[in-house]
């Protein structure tokens, strides 16, 4: 079952790969025809005095999440409906038409577990500079990091870590494998998956991390990442396919099995990526201690190992012990044994 599962993937990899040239927004910034996206992009162009007042005037009450690209704010549209807006650091006007026409793009790609886009901003005002302003729906349970790490710490119990952990992995095997082209997310992590009031996950910035300036990368100027989540051969020699993704994934899962962060810090002086320490218990025959024995509603111990093993394949220090995404997917979703 396991040779047939691989053989199919890898056909059907094949016959993707010769319809498509690329298979990511890549680094040049050269991005990918709109019209090869099927279906149409409702994308809205707000005037940046429509941002300004859906956000109060970018208000630090309305901030609810920052990064190295800039900060997030919640605001009310004139419609009354809620949304999230990115508003990008450091930007000029040089690359407005490569971003608005990517932003296009990105934003005909629906699935239920990415972020669904509402419009975007370009302008030049003054004092202020140049605007690069992204605005998606807001999603009202925040991120998963809120809930694993951040202000908003809640008691996920397992059903519910077990249903993002699925949902993710087909928000990027639909990335991969269904998008067309072929989209990597590049910066797969626990702030970048946010959930609805049902709890169902959304991968958010899939494709927007070559936005991020230069000067706040995590990482490098060329690799757009976040520490502990970055995929060796992408970190080290800037090597990028979708098994960068899939170490992501893997870190999550981890995340989501142990209710540690990816960089675990020890006595205040010395971190631990977290890959080395699951693979550290796993490698004393310690399996089961990876897990959170504080999450409630664990399932079986069969289902548990499965994940712990699903989560170390993924996350391999070598990019072809991986599995694909879609292999992923199968193997969550069925009796598929991990190897």
């Amino acid at each position: 079952m396991t040779v047939m599962v691989i053989w199919f993937s890898w056909r059907r990899k094949q016959k993707w790969k010769r319809r498509h040239n690329s298979v990511a927004l890549n680094e040049t910034g050269a991005g990918f025809g709109i019209e090869t996206i099927s279906g149409d992009s409702s994308l809205v162009m707000f005037t940046f005095e429509e941002i300004k007042k859906a956000t109060k005037n970018f208000s630090r009450e309305n901030i609810i999440g920052k990064g190295g690209y800039g900060n997030v704010y919640k605001g009310i549209l004139e419609d009354g409906s809620e949304v999230a807006l990115k508003r990008f650091k450091n930007c000029s006007a040089a690359g407005d038409a490569t971003f608005a026409h990517e932003v296009e793009v990105i934003a005909s790609i629906n699935h239920v577990n990415l972020v669904p886009f509402r419009g975007y901003c370009t302008a030049t005002v003054p004092m202020e500079g140049h605007q690069r302003i992204i605005v998606c729906d807001l999603m009202q349970n925040g991120s998963l990091y809120d809930h694993l790490f951040g202000s908003e710490v809640t008691k996920l119990s397992w059903p519910i870590r077990q249903k993002i952990a699925i949902g993710v992995a087909r928000g990027l095997a639909y990335l991969h494998y269904g998008a067309q082209p072929a989209i990597i997310h590049r910066d797969v992590k626990a702030s970048n998956i946010l959930l609805d009031d049902t709890f169902e996950p959304k991968l958010a910035d899939f494709g927007l991390a070559k936005f991020t300036p230069d000067d706040f990368s995590h990482m490098s100027t060329r690799v757009a990442g976040t520490l502990g989540y970055v995929a060796p051969e992408y970190a080290l020699y800037g090597q990028l396919t979708e098994r960068s993704d899939v170490y992501g994934f893997g870190v999550v899962l981890l995340e989501l099995l142990s209710s540690k962060q990816a960089v675990i810090s020890i006595n205040d002086h010395h971190t631990l990526l977290l890959t080395d320490w699951a693979w550290s218990l796993v490698e004393e025959g310690r399996l089961f201690d990876v897990i959170d024995e504080n999450v409630l509603e664990l399932g079986p111990p069969e289902v548990m190992e499965k994940y712990v093993l699903l989560a170390i394949l993924s996350c391999h220090s070598q990019l072809y012990a991986r599995p694909t995404m879609d292999q992923i997917v199968r193997i969550l979703e069925t009796d598929i044994p991990v190897h």
